[in-house]
Protein backbone atom coordinates (compact mmCIF):
# COMPACT_ATOMS: atom_id res chain seq x y z
CA UNK A 1 0.00 0.00 0.00
CA UNK A 2 1.77 3.11 -1.30
CA UNK A 3 0.72 6.19 0.72
CA UNK A 4 1.57 9.81 -0.02
CA UNK A 5 0.91 12.38 2.74
CA UNK A 6 1.14 16.06 1.99
CA UNK A 7 0.10 19.58 2.95
CA UNK A 8 0.25 22.90 1.14
CA UNK A 9 1.85 25.10 3.79
CA UNK A 10 1.52 28.88 3.83
CA UNK A 11 5.31 29.37 3.60
CA UNK A 12 8.35 27.24 2.85
CA UNK A 13 9.66 27.67 6.39
CA UNK A 14 6.50 26.10 7.86
CA UNK A 15 6.04 22.38 8.46
CA UNK A 16 2.96 20.26 9.06
CA UNK A 17 2.57 18.35 12.32
CA UNK A 18 -0.61 16.43 11.42
CA UNK A 19 0.75 14.39 8.52
CA UNK A 20 3.76 13.43 10.62
CA UNK A 21 1.46 12.10 13.35
CA UNK A 22 -0.41 10.03 10.75
CA UNK A 23 2.83 8.63 9.36
CA UNK A 24 4.32 7.74 12.75
CA UNK A 25 1.07 6.21 14.01
CA UNK A 26 0.46 4.00 10.98
CA UNK A 27 4.11 2.95 10.82
CA UNK A 28 4.13 2.00 14.50
CA UNK A 29 0.84 0.10 14.67
CA UNK A 30 0.37 -1.51 11.26
CA UNK A 31 1.44 -5.10 10.65
CA UNK A 32 2.37 -4.61 7.02
CA UNK A 33 4.47 -1.48 7.40
CA UNK A 34 3.11 0.33 4.33
CA UNK A 35 5.33 2.49 2.24
CA UNK A 36 4.65 6.06 3.35
CA UNK A 37 6.10 9.19 1.80
CA UNK A 38 5.78 12.67 3.28
CA UNK A 39 6.37 15.66 1.09
CA UNK A 40 5.29 19.23 1.72
CA UNK A 41 4.61 22.04 -0.71
CA UNK A 42 3.39 25.62 -0.33
CA UNK A 43 0.35 27.46 -1.62
CA UNK A 44 2.75 29.52 -3.72
CA UNK A 45 4.03 26.51 -5.66
CA UNK A 46 2.64 25.97 -9.14
CA UNK A 47 -0.23 23.44 -9.08
CA UNK A 48 1.30 21.69 -12.11
CA UNK A 49 4.56 21.19 -10.19
CA UNK A 50 2.76 19.69 -7.18
CA UNK A 51 0.59 17.53 -9.43
CA UNK A 52 3.54 16.07 -11.35
CA UNK A 53 5.50 15.47 -8.14
CA UNK A 54 2.67 13.40 -6.66
CA UNK A 55 1.92 11.64 -9.95
CA UNK A 56 5.46 10.36 -10.30
CA UNK A 57 5.14 8.58 -6.94
CA UNK A 58 2.08 6.62 -8.23
CA UNK A 59 0.48 6.50 -4.74
CA UNK A 60 -2.54 4.31 -4.07
CA UNK A 61 -3.60 6.60 -1.22
CA UNK A 62 -3.15 10.38 -1.15
CA UNK A 63 -3.76 12.14 2.18
CA UNK A 64 -3.99 15.94 2.32
CA UNK A 65 -4.19 18.13 5.43
CA UNK A 66 -6.69 21.01 5.05
CA UNK A 67 -6.75 24.44 6.73
CA UNK A 68 -8.21 27.86 6.00
CA UNK A 69 -5.01 28.98 4.29
CA UNK A 70 -4.83 26.07 1.83
CA UNK A 71 -8.32 24.64 1.23
CA UNK A 72 -8.94 26.40 -2.10
CA UNK A 73 -5.59 25.31 -3.55
CA UNK A 74 -5.97 21.80 -2.09
CA UNK A 75 -9.37 21.24 -3.70
CA UNK A 76 -8.04 22.57 -7.01
CA UNK A 77 -5.15 20.13 -6.78
CA UNK A 78 -7.39 17.14 -6.00
CA UNK A 79 -9.54 17.78 -9.07
CA UNK A 80 -6.49 17.31 -11.27
CA UNK A 81 -5.13 14.43 -9.19
CA UNK A 82 -8.28 12.41 -9.79
CA UNK A 83 -7.93 12.97 -13.54
CA UNK A 84 -4.36 11.70 -13.77
CA UNK A 85 -4.58 9.10 -10.97
CA UNK A 86 -8.19 7.91 -11.22
CA UNK A 87 -7.58 4.75 -9.19
CA UNK A 88 -5.85 6.54 -6.29
CA UNK A 89 -7.94 7.17 -3.18
CA UNK A 90 -7.99 10.83 -2.13
CA UNK A 91 -8.44 11.41 1.59
CA UNK A 92 -8.83 14.81 3.23
CA UNK A 93 -8.45 15.65 6.91
CA UNK A 94 -7.95 18.68 9.14
CA UNK A 95 -10.10 21.41 10.67
CA UNK A 96 -11.30 22.85 7.36
CA UNK A 97 -13.14 19.63 6.43
CA UNK A 98 -14.08 18.40 9.91
CA UNK A 99 -17.24 20.48 10.38
CA UNK A 100 -19.01 20.24 7.02
CA UNK A 101 -17.41 17.17 5.51
CA UNK A 102 -20.60 15.92 3.85
CA UNK A 103 -21.01 19.24 2.02
CA UNK A 104 -17.37 19.13 0.90
CA UNK A 105 -17.90 15.62 -0.46
CA UNK A 106 -21.08 16.65 -2.32
CA UNK A 107 -19.41 19.63 -3.93
CA UNK A 108 -16.20 17.73 -4.75
CA UNK A 109 -16.86 14.31 -6.30
CA UNK A 110 -13.12 13.72 -6.64
CA UNK A 111 -12.81 13.30 -2.86
CA UNK A 112 -13.15 9.67 -1.78
CA UNK A 113 -12.93 9.97 2.01
CA UNK A 114 -12.78 12.57 4.78
CA UNK A 115 -11.26 11.84 8.18
CA UNK A 116 -12.82 14.26 10.65
CA UNK A 117 -11.72 15.04 14.17
CA UNK A 118 -8.57 13.58 15.72
CA UNK A 119 -7.17 11.56 12.85
CA UNK A 120 -4.49 9.05 13.83
CA UNK A 121 -6.68 6.05 14.69
CA UNK A 122 -9.28 6.73 11.99
CA UNK A 123 -6.67 7.04 9.26
CA UNK A 124 -5.02 3.75 10.28
CA UNK A 125 -8.39 1.95 10.34
CA UNK A 126 -9.24 3.34 6.92
CA UNK A 127 -5.92 2.27 5.38
CA UNK A 128 -6.33 -1.24 6.81
CA UNK A 129 -9.90 -1.44 5.50
CA UNK A 130 -8.89 -0.31 2.02
CA UNK A 131 -6.00 -2.77 1.92
CA UNK A 132 -8.13 -5.72 3.04
CA UNK A 133 -11.43 -4.57 1.48
CA UNK A 134 -13.14 -4.41 4.86
CA UNK A 135 -16.48 -2.79 5.73
CA UNK A 136 -16.16 0.97 6.38
CA UNK A 137 -19.36 1.37 8.39
CA UNK A 138 -17.66 0.60 11.72
CA UNK A 139 -14.88 3.19 11.35
CA UNK A 140 -15.67 6.16 13.61
CA UNK A 141 -14.63 9.62 12.41
CA UNK A 142 -15.03 8.74 8.71
CA UNK A 143 -17.08 10.18 5.85
CA UNK A 144 -17.23 8.08 2.69
CA UNK A 145 -19.21 7.29 -0.44
CA UNK A 146 -21.51 4.28 -0.65
CA UNK A 147 -23.02 3.88 -4.08
CA UNK A 148 -24.45 7.35 -4.74
CA UNK A 149 -24.82 8.28 -1.09
CA UNK A 150 -22.46 10.05 1.27
CA UNK A 151 -22.25 8.38 4.68
CA UNK A 152 -20.93 10.03 7.83
CA UNK A 153 -20.10 7.61 10.62
CA UNK A 154 -20.25 8.73 14.23
CA UNK A 155 -17.40 10.71 15.79
CA UNK A 156 -14.35 8.99 17.20
CA UNK A 157 -13.54 9.27 20.89
CA UNK A 158 -10.47 11.35 21.64
CA UNK A 159 -7.25 9.51 22.41
CA UNK A 160 -7.16 9.20 26.20
CA UNK A 161 -3.48 8.38 26.58
CA UNK A 162 -1.63 10.72 24.21
CA UNK A 163 1.60 8.81 24.68
CA UNK A 164 0.05 6.01 22.59
CA UNK A 165 0.45 8.32 19.58
CA UNK A 166 4.15 7.91 18.70
CA UNK A 167 6.49 10.87 18.34
CA UNK A 168 5.81 12.52 14.98
CA UNK A 169 9.51 13.21 14.41
CA UNK A 170 12.27 10.74 13.62
CA UNK A 171 15.68 10.97 15.24
CA UNK A 172 17.13 12.84 12.27
CA UNK A 173 14.23 15.29 11.85
CA UNK A 174 14.17 14.31 8.19
CA UNK A 175 12.93 16.93 5.75
CA UNK A 176 12.90 19.68 8.37
CA UNK A 177 16.18 21.40 7.66
CA UNK A 178 15.84 25.19 8.02
CA UNK A 179 12.16 24.94 8.96
CA UNK A 180 10.15 25.89 12.02
CA UNK A 181 9.16 22.77 13.96
CA UNK A 182 5.62 22.67 15.32
CA UNK A 183 5.21 20.66 18.48
CA UNK A 184 2.65 20.02 21.21
CA UNK A 185 2.88 19.02 24.84
CA UNK A 186 -0.90 18.95 25.24
CA UNK A 187 -4.15 18.95 23.26
CA UNK A 188 -7.23 20.98 24.05
CA UNK A 189 -7.83 24.23 25.92
CA UNK A 190 -9.41 25.04 29.30
CA UNK A 191 -11.12 28.12 27.82
CA UNK A 192 -14.08 28.40 25.46
CA UNK A 193 -13.42 31.52 23.37
CA UNK A 194 -16.08 31.65 20.67
CA UNK A 195 -13.75 32.69 17.85
CA UNK A 196 -11.52 29.64 18.32
CA UNK A 197 -12.02 26.02 17.26
CA UNK A 198 -10.39 24.76 20.45
CA UNK A 199 -13.61 25.70 22.24
CA UNK A 200 -15.38 22.83 20.44
CA UNK A 201 -13.32 20.22 22.30
CA UNK A 202 -13.73 20.13 26.06
CA UNK A 203 -10.85 19.55 28.42
CA UNK A 204 -7.08 19.34 28.15
CA UNK A 205 -5.00 16.17 27.67
CA UNK A 206 -1.27 16.03 28.28
CA UNK A 207 1.68 14.07 26.94
CA UNK A 208 3.85 12.68 29.76
CA UNK A 209 6.68 14.92 30.92
CA UNK A 210 9.26 12.18 30.33
CA UNK A 211 8.25 12.05 26.69
CA UNK A 212 8.18 15.85 26.37
CA UNK A 213 11.68 16.14 27.86
CA UNK A 214 13.02 13.49 25.50
CA UNK A 215 11.57 15.22 22.43
CA UNK A 216 12.75 18.66 23.54
CA UNK A 217 16.23 17.18 23.95
CA UNK A 218 16.07 15.95 20.35
CA UNK A 219 15.27 19.44 19.06
CA UNK A 220 18.06 21.05 21.08
CA UNK A 221 20.63 18.36 20.19
CA UNK A 222 19.86 18.77 16.49
CA UNK A 223 20.23 22.56 16.73
CA UNK A 224 16.69 23.38 15.56
CA UNK A 225 16.32 27.12 15.08
CA UNK A 226 12.79 27.48 16.44
CA UNK A 227 10.17 25.21 18.01
CA UNK A 228 6.64 26.64 18.07
CA UNK A 229 4.35 24.93 20.53
CA UNK A 230 0.79 24.62 19.25
CA UNK A 231 -0.56 24.11 22.76
CA UNK A 232 -3.51 26.46 22.95
CA UNK A 233 -2.57 27.49 26.51
CA UNK A 234 0.91 26.27 27.40
CA UNK A 235 0.65 27.29 31.06
CA UNK A 236 -2.87 25.99 31.81
CA UNK A 237 -1.10 23.59 34.19
CA UNK A 238 1.31 26.02 35.78
CA UNK A 239 3.54 23.55 37.62
CA UNK A 240 3.94 21.44 34.50
CA UNK A 241 4.84 24.56 32.47
CA UNK A 242 7.53 25.44 35.03
CA UNK A 243 8.98 21.94 34.77
CA UNK A 244 9.26 22.25 30.99
CA UNK A 245 10.85 25.71 31.21
CA UNK A 246 13.32 24.47 33.83
CA UNK A 247 14.26 21.55 31.60
CA UNK A 248 14.91 23.82 28.62
CA UNK A 249 17.00 26.13 30.79
CA UNK A 250 19.02 23.21 32.11
CA UNK A 251 19.80 21.99 28.59
CA UNK A 252 21.06 25.27 27.18
CA UNK A 253 21.45 25.34 23.41
CA UNK A 254 20.33 27.95 20.92
CA UNK A 255 16.86 26.64 20.01
CA UNK A 256 14.15 29.28 20.44
CA UNK A 257 10.90 28.03 22.03
CA UNK A 258 7.64 29.86 21.29
CA UNK A 259 4.80 29.44 23.82
CA UNK A 260 1.24 30.75 23.74
CA UNK A 261 0.33 31.56 27.33
CA UNK A 262 -2.49 33.00 29.41
CA UNK A 263 -0.85 35.84 31.33
CA UNK A 264 -3.54 36.06 33.99
CA UNK A 265 -2.63 32.61 35.33
CA UNK A 266 1.10 33.19 35.60
CA UNK A 267 2.92 33.48 38.94
CA UNK A 268 6.10 35.00 40.38
CA UNK A 269 8.10 31.77 40.10
CA UNK A 270 7.55 31.39 36.37
CA UNK A 271 8.39 35.07 35.84
CA UNK A 272 11.65 34.55 37.73
CA UNK A 273 12.44 31.55 35.50
CA UNK A 274 11.82 33.57 32.36
CA UNK A 275 13.87 36.48 33.70
CA UNK A 276 16.81 34.11 34.22
CA UNK A 277 16.80 32.85 30.62
CA UNK A 278 19.52 33.68 28.09
CA UNK A 279 18.66 36.19 25.37
CA UNK A 280 16.10 34.93 22.83
CA UNK A 281 15.67 31.44 24.30
CA UNK A 282 11.94 32.02 24.83
CA UNK A 283 9.25 33.80 22.89
CA UNK A 284 5.83 34.36 24.45
CA UNK A 285 2.54 35.01 22.70
CA UNK A 286 -0.32 36.41 24.77
CA UNK A 287 -3.79 36.71 23.29
CA UNK A 288 -5.57 39.81 24.61
CA UNK A 289 -7.88 40.27 21.58
CA UNK A 290 -9.73 43.31 23.04
CA UNK A 291 -9.89 45.48 26.15
CA UNK A 292 -13.63 46.10 25.74
CA UNK A 293 -15.34 44.27 28.61
CA UNK A 294 -18.58 43.73 26.65
CA UNK A 295 -16.58 42.24 23.81
CA UNK A 296 -14.63 39.88 26.06
CA UNK A 297 -17.85 38.76 27.75
CA UNK A 298 -19.54 38.15 24.37
CA UNK A 299 -16.77 35.78 23.24
CA UNK A 300 -16.40 34.06 26.64
CA UNK A 301 -12.87 35.39 26.98
CA UNK A 302 -11.73 35.30 30.60
CA UNK A 303 -8.85 37.61 31.35
CA UNK A 304 -7.55 40.30 33.70
CA UNK A 305 -6.03 43.22 31.82
CA UNK A 306 -4.30 44.74 34.83
CA UNK A 307 -2.62 41.43 35.56
CA UNK A 308 -1.57 41.02 31.92
CA UNK A 309 -0.02 44.50 31.85
CA UNK A 310 1.93 43.76 35.03
CA UNK A 311 3.15 40.39 33.70
CA UNK A 312 4.28 41.93 30.40
CA UNK A 313 6.13 44.67 32.26
CA UNK A 314 7.93 42.24 34.56
CA UNK A 315 8.80 39.66 31.90
CA UNK A 316 9.97 42.36 29.52
CA UNK A 317 12.16 44.19 32.04
CA UNK A 318 15.42 42.21 31.51
CA UNK A 319 14.89 42.42 27.68
CA UNK A 320 15.72 38.74 27.17
CA UNK A 321 12.30 37.33 26.16
CA UNK A 322 10.49 38.35 22.98
CA UNK A 323 6.80 39.09 23.70
CA UNK A 324 3.93 39.06 21.20
CA UNK A 325 0.51 40.46 22.10
CA UNK A 326 -2.55 39.69 19.95
CA UNK A 327 -5.57 41.81 19.03
CA UNK A 328 -8.53 40.80 16.85
CA UNK A 329 -10.53 43.36 14.88
CA UNK A 330 -14.16 42.56 14.12
CA UNK A 331 -15.27 41.04 17.44
CA UNK A 332 -18.80 41.70 18.79
CA UNK A 333 -19.47 45.16 20.27
CA UNK A 334 -16.05 46.42 19.12
CA UNK A 335 -16.59 49.42 16.81
CA UNK A 336 -13.81 51.48 15.26
CA UNK A 337 -13.45 53.83 18.24
CA UNK A 338 -13.59 50.97 20.71
CA UNK A 339 -10.89 49.19 18.75
CA UNK A 340 -8.77 52.34 18.80
CA UNK A 341 -8.89 52.23 22.61
CA UNK A 342 -8.09 48.49 22.68
CA UNK A 343 -5.14 49.09 20.35
CA UNK A 344 -3.69 51.89 22.47
CA UNK A 345 -4.29 49.98 25.72
CA UNK A 346 -2.31 47.03 24.41
CA UNK A 347 0.35 49.06 22.61
CA UNK A 348 1.19 50.84 25.87
CA UNK A 349 2.07 47.49 27.44
CA UNK A 350 5.29 47.68 25.43
CA UNK A 351 5.45 44.30 23.71
CA UNK A 352 8.02 43.58 21.00
CA UNK A 353 5.28 42.68 18.57
CA UNK A 354 1.61 43.67 18.48
CA UNK A 355 -0.21 41.35 16.09
CA UNK A 356 -3.35 42.91 14.68
CA UNK A 357 -5.48 40.11 13.27
CA UNK A 358 -8.90 40.20 11.64
CA UNK A 359 -11.68 37.92 12.81
CA UNK A 360 -12.28 34.78 10.78
CA UNK A 361 -15.68 33.10 11.12
CA UNK A 362 -14.24 29.59 11.35
CA UNK A 363 -16.42 26.59 10.61
CA UNK A 364 -17.66 25.14 13.88
CA UNK A 365 -16.78 28.21 15.97
CA UNK A 366 -19.26 29.80 18.37
CA UNK A 367 -19.24 33.15 16.56
CA UNK A 368 -20.06 31.48 13.24
CA UNK A 369 -23.12 29.97 14.89
CA UNK A 370 -24.07 33.47 16.12
CA UNK A 371 -23.36 35.31 12.85
CA UNK A 372 -26.93 36.64 12.49
CA UNK A 373 -27.01 37.94 16.06
CA UNK A 374 -24.16 40.36 15.29
CA UNK A 375 -24.91 41.00 11.62
CA UNK A 376 -21.71 39.39 10.39
CA UNK A 377 -20.89 39.63 6.70
CA UNK A 378 -17.75 37.72 5.73
CA UNK A 379 -16.08 36.21 2.68
CA UNK A 380 -17.72 33.01 1.47
CA UNK A 381 -14.28 31.60 0.71
CA UNK A 382 -11.51 30.77 3.14
CA UNK A 383 -10.35 32.22 5.46
CA UNK A 384 -13.93 33.55 5.97
CA UNK A 385 -12.63 36.93 7.10
CA UNK A 386 -15.10 39.48 8.42
CA UNK A 387 -16.02 42.30 6.04
CA UNK A 388 -18.39 44.10 8.39
CA UNK A 389 -20.84 43.60 11.23
CA UNK A 390 -23.29 45.67 13.28
CA UNK A 391 -20.43 47.57 14.95
CA UNK A 392 -17.86 48.25 12.25
CA UNK A 393 -18.25 48.82 8.50
CA UNK A 394 -16.05 47.70 5.62
CA UNK A 395 -14.52 51.15 5.12
CA UNK A 396 -13.29 51.08 8.71
CA UNK A 397 -11.94 47.55 8.22
CA UNK A 398 -9.97 48.84 5.22
CA UNK A 399 -8.50 51.63 7.38
CA UNK A 400 -7.47 49.05 9.98
CA UNK A 401 -5.84 46.97 7.24
CA UNK A 402 -3.72 49.99 6.31
CA UNK A 403 -2.81 50.54 9.95
CA UNK A 404 -1.90 46.85 10.30
CA UNK A 405 0.41 47.12 7.28
CA UNK A 406 2.32 50.06 8.77
CA UNK A 407 2.31 48.45 12.21
CA UNK A 408 4.29 45.58 10.70
CA UNK A 409 6.65 47.77 8.70
CA UNK A 410 7.41 50.39 11.33
CA UNK A 411 6.64 49.01 14.79
CA UNK A 412 6.81 45.23 14.78
CA UNK A 413 9.98 45.31 12.70
CA UNK A 414 11.68 47.03 15.69
CA UNK A 415 13.58 49.15 13.15
CA UNK A 416 11.97 52.42 14.24
CA UNK A 417 11.73 52.04 18.03
CA UNK A 418 13.19 55.44 18.96
CA UNK A 419 11.51 57.25 16.07
CA UNK A 420 8.04 56.08 17.07
CA UNK A 421 8.74 56.78 20.73
CA UNK A 422 9.77 60.31 19.73
CA UNK A 423 6.60 60.88 17.67
CA UNK A 424 4.02 59.55 20.13
CA UNK A 425 3.74 62.68 22.34
CA UNK A 426 2.79 64.69 19.24
CA UNK A 427 -0.23 62.40 18.80
CA UNK A 428 -1.49 62.45 22.37
CA UNK A 429 0.63 59.36 23.12
CA UNK A 430 -1.74 57.37 20.91
CA UNK A 431 0.04 54.90 18.62
CA UNK A 432 -3.28 54.33 16.87
CA UNK A 433 -3.69 58.03 15.96
CA UNK A 434 -0.08 58.17 14.75
CA UNK A 435 -0.47 55.11 12.53
CA UNK A 436 -3.92 56.20 11.37
CA UNK A 437 -2.58 59.58 10.22
CA UNK A 438 0.54 58.01 8.70
CA UNK A 439 -1.63 55.47 6.85
CA UNK A 440 -3.74 58.30 5.40
CA UNK A 441 -0.48 59.81 4.07
CA UNK A 442 0.49 56.47 2.50
CA UNK A 443 -2.96 56.11 0.93
CA UNK A 444 -2.91 59.67 -0.47
CA UNK A 445 0.54 59.14 -2.01
CA UNK A 446 -0.30 55.69 -3.44
CA UNK A 447 2.46 54.11 -1.37
CA UNK A 448 0.51 50.95 -0.54
CA UNK A 449 0.49 50.00 -4.22
CA UNK A 450 4.21 49.25 -4.51
CA UNK A 451 6.85 47.43 -2.46
CA UNK A 452 9.53 49.39 -0.60
CA UNK A 453 13.07 48.70 0.57
CA UNK A 454 14.10 49.40 4.15
CA UNK A 455 15.94 52.52 2.96
CA UNK A 456 12.77 53.77 1.29
CA UNK A 457 10.76 53.22 4.47
CA UNK A 458 13.11 55.61 6.28
CA UNK A 459 12.73 58.17 3.52
CA UNK A 460 8.93 57.88 3.56
CA UNK A 461 8.54 58.47 7.29
CA UNK A 462 10.91 61.44 7.08
CA UNK A 463 8.85 62.88 4.20
CA UNK A 464 5.69 62.43 6.28
CA UNK A 465 7.06 64.04 9.44
CA UNK A 466 8.70 67.02 7.74
CA UNK A 467 5.25 68.28 6.71
CA UNK A 468 3.96 68.33 10.30
CA UNK A 469 4.78 71.79 11.65
CA UNK A 470 4.57 70.89 15.33
CA UNK A 471 7.36 68.31 15.09
CA UNK A 472 11.00 69.55 15.12
CA UNK A 473 12.32 67.91 12.00
CA UNK A 474 16.02 68.47 12.81
CA UNK A 475 15.70 66.51 16.02
CA UNK A 476 13.60 63.79 14.39
CA UNK A 477 16.22 63.38 11.70
CA UNK A 478 18.84 62.53 14.33
CA UNK A 479 16.53 60.04 16.07
CA UNK A 480 15.78 58.41 12.72
CA UNK A 481 19.50 58.06 12.02
CA UNK A 482 19.98 56.42 15.41
CA UNK A 483 17.36 53.81 14.48
CA UNK A 484 19.00 53.25 11.11
CA UNK A 485 22.39 52.59 12.66
CA UNK A 486 21.06 50.26 15.35
CA UNK A 487 20.52 47.32 13.01
CA UNK A 488 23.33 47.61 10.49
CA UNK A 489 26.66 49.32 10.11
CA UNK A 490 25.83 51.94 7.49
CA UNK A 491 27.66 51.84 4.18
CA UNK A 492 25.29 54.41 2.76
CA UNK A 493 22.42 56.32 4.31
CA UNK A 494 18.87 57.13 3.22
CA UNK A 495 19.02 60.55 1.53
CA UNK A 496 17.03 62.20 4.31
CA UNK A 497 19.41 61.32 7.17
CA UNK A 498 22.89 61.60 5.70
CA UNK A 499 25.20 62.90 8.49
CA UNK A 500 26.86 66.31 8.24
CA UNK A 501 29.91 65.02 10.06
CA UNK A 502 31.26 61.48 9.60
CA UNK A 503 32.41 59.58 12.69
CA UNK A 504 35.30 57.69 11.10
CA UNK A 505 37.98 60.10 12.27
CA UNK A 506 36.70 60.10 15.81
CA UNK A 507 36.49 56.27 15.82
CA UNK A 508 40.14 55.95 14.81
CA UNK A 509 41.25 58.16 17.70
CA UNK A 510 38.86 56.41 20.10
CA UNK A 511 40.26 52.96 19.30
CA UNK A 512 43.82 54.11 19.88
CA UNK A 513 43.04 54.43 23.59
CA UNK A 514 43.39 51.24 25.66
CA UNK A 515 41.39 52.97 28.39
CA UNK A 516 38.44 53.34 25.99
CA UNK A 517 38.63 49.66 25.03
CA UNK A 518 38.67 48.58 28.68
CA UNK A 519 35.74 50.83 29.56
CA UNK A 520 33.39 50.35 26.61
CA UNK A 521 34.59 47.24 24.75
CA UNK A 522 36.25 44.91 27.29
CA UNK A 523 35.18 41.79 25.36
CA UNK A 524 37.37 42.98 22.45
CA UNK A 525 40.66 42.99 24.38
CA UNK A 526 43.36 41.57 22.13
CA UNK A 527 41.61 42.56 18.90
CA UNK A 528 43.60 44.49 16.34
CA UNK A 529 42.45 47.99 15.44
CA UNK A 530 41.37 46.69 12.04
CA UNK A 531 39.26 43.96 13.61
CA UNK A 532 37.66 46.48 15.96
CA UNK A 533 36.82 48.81 13.10
CA UNK A 534 34.79 46.04 11.47
CA UNK A 535 32.85 45.32 14.69
CA UNK A 536 32.01 48.83 15.89
CA UNK A 537 30.95 52.18 14.49
CA UNK A 538 30.61 55.77 15.66
CA UNK A 539 28.09 58.40 14.61
CA UNK A 540 28.23 62.13 15.31
CA UNK A 541 24.85 63.74 16.08
CA UNK A 542 24.08 67.46 16.12
CA UNK A 543 21.26 66.78 18.60
CA UNK A 544 21.34 64.16 21.34
CA UNK A 545 19.11 61.47 19.73
CA UNK A 546 17.88 60.25 23.11
CA UNK A 547 17.13 63.48 24.99
CA UNK A 548 16.65 65.77 21.97
CA UNK A 549 18.99 68.33 23.55
CA UNK A 550 20.87 70.56 21.10
CA UNK A 551 24.26 69.14 21.90
CA UNK A 552 26.92 67.47 19.77
CA UNK A 553 26.75 63.82 20.74
CA UNK A 554 28.90 60.90 19.69
CA UNK A 555 27.39 57.40 19.84
CA UNK A 556 29.36 54.16 19.71
CA UNK A 557 27.60 51.11 18.20
CA UNK A 558 28.83 47.60 19.05
CA UNK A 559 27.46 45.29 16.33
CA UNK A 560 28.47 42.07 18.03
CA UNK A 561 26.48 42.89 21.17
CA UNK A 562 22.97 42.15 19.93
CA UNK A 563 19.76 42.67 21.88
CA UNK A 564 16.03 42.52 21.18
CA UNK A 565 16.22 46.27 20.43
CA UNK A 566 19.08 46.07 17.96
CA UNK A 567 22.76 46.41 18.66
CA UNK A 568 24.21 47.82 21.88
CA UNK A 569 25.19 51.48 21.85
CA UNK A 570 26.83 54.02 24.17
CA UNK A 571 26.81 57.79 24.30
CA UNK A 572 30.44 58.87 24.62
Amino acid sequence: MNIFLTCLNAKFIHSNLAIRYLSSYISYYSDYRPKIKIREFTINDQIEYILSSIYLEKPQIIGLSCYIWNIEETLMLTRSLKKVLPDSKIILGGPEVSYDGEAVMKENPQIDYIVYGEGEVTFLKLVEALDKEKDLSKISGLIYRKNRDIVQNGPRELIKDLDTSPCPYDDELSGLENKVIYYETSRGCPFNCKYCLSSTIKGVRFFSLDRVFKEIDLFIDKGVNQVKLVDRTFNCNLERAKDIIRHILSRGGKTNFHFEIAAHIIDDEIIDLLNSAPLDLFQLEIGIQSTNEATLHAVDRKTNLETIANVVKRVREPRNVHIHLDLIAGLPYEGYESFRKSFDDVYKMGADNLQLGFLKLLKGSGLRLEEEKHGYIYTDYSPYEVLKNDYIDYGEIVKLKDIEDLLGKYSNSNRFVHSIRFLLPYFGKSAFLLLEDFAAFWREKGLFDVSHSLTTLFEIIFEYVKNIDRIPIDVFKEVLRLDYCLWQKPSRYPKCIEPKEMGNRFLSEFLDSEENINKYLPEYKGYTKRQLTRAVHTEVFKHDPISGEIKRTIVLFDYKAKSLDGTQFFKL
